[in-house]
């Protein structure tokens, strides 16, 4: 992708995928608000999780409720996150290696991992084994299913827009997932089986007056509990399957990591004699750079606009994909390649305008500091207690609907990692 602006007719609008630095932060940064996140989220996502943040377009209460999510993930300590990440992390790998063929569905297991970290700090609870299994994957079905460039297409009629979700079957899927939900979380919380200072989440809700037990709080709960468990594991989960796949089709790297890692000689100075957690941040980087776990982010113009002489008429849709500026040819050398050792070395840091896994500006991701902990935990992990390799296979492509989690399965063949 080299284009910096490229405009395409649709049946009723227009679309607009930008890459131009300025394009980019007038859009992402939105000071004018004329650039609301588009209502096409908002009709997928309304399935699970009903009048949630992450769907909604803007104004004063999405900005007060996503502070309350930066808040309330600021009072949960990081060497706490890091306790109970390092210990359901040892966990699982424990159970990896312990199967008879140990081979690993890796989506699903990280999906479940990572469900599990943060249930566990923002709300004091996690499923058991069959609600996990049962929960990531009625979640990847919902992936397959959700189809945002069919709604782009249809037009606004509402009503129609609403027949084409029901006929995708997400309404069926979200339910069940709504009820997984709210009897693991929600209804402990309501019946006082669970105190609310043992969910920091939900107890940052009660104080800022938005969880009644009452039937409307109890739903409104449940909805920003699915946002906090879907938005909070799936951008994790999606990346670091990527990343273990990039792990086992790169050997000699992923052997280099793990001995740097387990602050060993790196003999063949593949990491610059750079300290673990720089190896670690450096994996991290450039997995969320080939893989940023939101592909795209899909806004709106409400007035008229005119970028790179090109009009845009008020109504047209506009896509900021991390995906095409992470891999811009004008921005990066070597763009679709795994080569973490790009961020060694104090390298300059990118363009925040060609860089943002995490998102930008008022919008960004408020779990960005969680996320990050989460990663370097789980992968420390990984590396020094496993060794990963590739089965034979199709090499399995992002599914790009919602995020850029894989389209399949990624089964991994995973040994024990000897000292």
């Amino acid at each position: 992708m080299e284009r910096w602006l490229m405009v395409i007719d649709l049946p009723a609008r227009k679309l607009a995928l930008a890459n131009d630095r300025t394009i980019v932060e007038t859009v992402m940064l939105d000071r004018k608000e004329q650039f609301p996140k588009s209502t096409v989220v908002h009709d997928l996502l309304r399935p699970l999780i009903g009048g949630g943040v992450f769907g909604q377009p803007g104004g004063t209460q999405v900005k007060e409720t996503r502070r309350i999510f930066s808040r309330s993930l600021a009072t949960i300590p990081d060497a706490h996150l890091h306790d109970v990440a390092e210990t359901i992390t040892a966990d699982y790998i424990d159970r990896w290696l312990k199967l008879p063929e140990r081979r690993v569905p890796i989506s699903e297991e990280l999906s479940r991992l990572t469900v599990d970290i943060v249930s566990q700090c923002t709300l004091g609870n996690r499923f058991d084994a069959a609600e996990s299994v049962r929960f990531t994957r009625l979640f990847f079905a919902f992936h397959q299913k959700a189809a945002p460039m069919v709604l782009m297409l249809a037009g606004r009629d509402p009503k129609a827009r609403a027949r084409i979700v029901k006929d995708m079957g997400l309404e069926q899927i979200g339910a069940e997932m709504r009820t997984l939900m709210r009897e693991r979380f929600v209804r402990p919380l309501v019946n006082g089986t669970q105190s609310l200072e043992s969910a920091p989440f939900a107890l940052a809700l009660s104080e800022a007056g938005r969880f009644t037990t009452e039937k409307a709080g109890e739903e409104a709960l449940l909805d920003e509990i699915a946002v906090m468990l879907l938005a909070g594991h799936e951008t994790t989960a999606s990346t670091l399957s990527w990343l273990s796949f990039e792990l086992a089709g790169h050997i000699a790297l992923q052997d280099a990591a793990a001995r740097a890692v387990s602050d060993a000689v790196d003999g063949k100075g593949i990491w610059r004699q750079s300290p673990p957690e720089a190896v670690v941040d450096s994996l991290s980087k450039e997995a969320l750079r080939l893989y940023p776990p939101i592909g795209f982010f899909l806004r709106e113009t409400e007035q008229d606009v005119t970028f790179r002489d090109k009009p845009i008429p008020s109504g047209s849709f506009f896509v900021i994909s991390p995906w095409t500026l992470h891999r811009h040819r004008k921005l990066w050398s070597n763009p679709d390649g795994f080569h973490p050792q790009r961020w060694l070395n104090d390298v300059p840091a990118p363009a925040r305008t060609s860089y943002m896994p995490f998102g930008m500006g008022a919008r960004g991701c408020p779990g960005a500091r969680f996320a990050t902990v989460e990663m370097a935990v789980i992968l420390r992990g990984l590396l020094t207690r496993t060794r990963l390799s590739l089965l034979p296979g199709t090499r399995p492509k992002p599914l790009g609907n919602l995020t850029s989690r894989p389209d399949r399965e990624i089964i991994l063949s995973v040994s024990e990692r000897r000292p």
